[in-house]
């Protein structure tokens, strides 16, 4: 049965994204979007910190609570690039307006059309008096960067809370991320021997060629339904008269078993002893680090079912999905605050053709409106 709630401010909600998408926030220079949210914050009378690392942490009483749950609520600041000069794009009427990227940049919808509603949110709940545990908001800097921001806010600011919602996620209203990977970085260095191409190259080892004989042996993409492998960077060599003495590739294993990551791991090292080992002359190192860690919330915890108890109220479909993408929450799992990722409703994120519809963001308000008067139900 679906509650009657107030509605979001359609015009004011599109406004405050708008306003957030044109701000410059790449990763490690959020200070614009986060002097705006202070803005908005101290209208409402709502003491803030920011840390060290640029992080807000603002804490909201409950109201009309009965529970006594904490409820973190979080998404980033940052934005991937190119994100300087953003200009949206808005097509279409009512709350079907399509806002899209010019072509230029990103939009920055990944993750401004999650703090939009937010702050939507957060504004009709108290000026409507609406029931709502006591909220944490954590709203991170340098989330595209590894989870870096949330990995410096100090965990006595949070680790009390019961239950972690990040609003981080493609797609449509409704879908429930429960379960997310570990993410881990590689970086293969071979070393070989540099001579002159053209006169002398039976001397030199070729490095470049030495790591493309050890990639060929290597899988790479989608290794299982759980685990994925990529290489993202390569770099090596001087000049073209030169038999290149270095050769570098750098790549990402990600996946929910830690014995198969570890398998993977193992396997990319022998096929590099193999390969280069027994070329006299040459040498390799192959280092590996676990950027940050699988988390799993069960679908039937009670605080995912009061979830899922907001989305059908809110008159959408549930989707209960695990993911290879890694959010905040991964983070935040770690210090024993469980949680799930929500979609921000945004659409082909990290490219030029990033976009969100506008009813998908009133939706993420409505659904967030839903999920607090859940959570402050005894």
């Amino acid at each position: 049965m679906m509650t009657t709630r107030p509605k979001p401010d359609t015009e004011k909600l599109l406004q405050t994204f708008l306003e957030l998408v044109r701000l410059d926030s790449p990763s490690g220079q959020e200070g614009p979007v986060r002097e705006y949210l202070e803005q908005r914050f101290t209208t409402l009378n709502l003491p803030y910190i920011a840390d060290e690392e640029g992080n807000l942490i603002v804490r909201i009483p409950g109201n009309l609570s009965q529970s006594g749950l904490t409820l973190i609520m979080t998404g980033h600041m940052d934005v991937v690039p190119p994100c300087i000069g953003v200009k949206p794009v808005i097509e279409g009427d009512g709350d079907e307006r399509l806002i899209r990227s010019s072509g230029d940049t990103v939009l920055g919808a990944d993750d401004k059309s999650g703090l939009a509603p937010m702050i939507e949110a957060l504004e009709l709940s108290l000026k409507e008096n609406l029931p709502r545990p006591d909220l944490i908001f954590l709203i991170t800097t340098r989330e595209e960067l590894m989870l870096d921001g949330a990995k410096y806010i100090a965990p006595q600011q949070y680790a009390h809370a019961d239950f972690v919602i990040a609003l981080d996620h493609t797609g449509k209203q409704g879908t429930v991320i429960y379960e997310a990977p570990t993410y881990i970085m590689f970086k293969i260095t071979v070393h070989g021997k540099s001579v002159h191409a053209g006169i002398m190259p039976e001397k030199g080892i070729n490095a470049i060629q030495l790591l493309s004989q050890a990639l060929d042996k290597i899988r790479f993409g989608k290794l299982d339904e759980n685990t994925t492998s990529n290489l993202g960077f390569i770099k090596g060599g001087k000049a073209t008269n030169i038999v290149p003495d270095l050769a570098i590739v750098e790549g990402e294993l990600r996946g929910h078993d830690e014995a198969r990551l570890q398998a993977e791991l193992s396997q990319i090292e022998a096929v590099l002893r193999e390969t280069i080992d027994p070329v006299e002359g040459a040498s390799f190192e192959f280092t590996s680090e676990v950027c940050f860690e699988h988390y799993r919330t069960e679908p039937d915890h009670p605080q995912v079912q009061r979830v899922c108890k907001a989305v059908e109220a809110t008159g959408l479909p549930i989707n209960l999905i695990r993911t290879n993408g890694g959010s905040d929450v991964n983070i935040f799992t770690r210090q024993g605050v469980p949680g799930i990722v929500l979609s921000a409703g945004y659409m082909e994120p990290h490219s030029l053709t990033e976009s969100v519809y506008l009813r998908e963001m009133v939706t993420c308000t409505e659904l967030m409106l839903a999920i607090w008067e859940q959570f402050a139900k005894p």
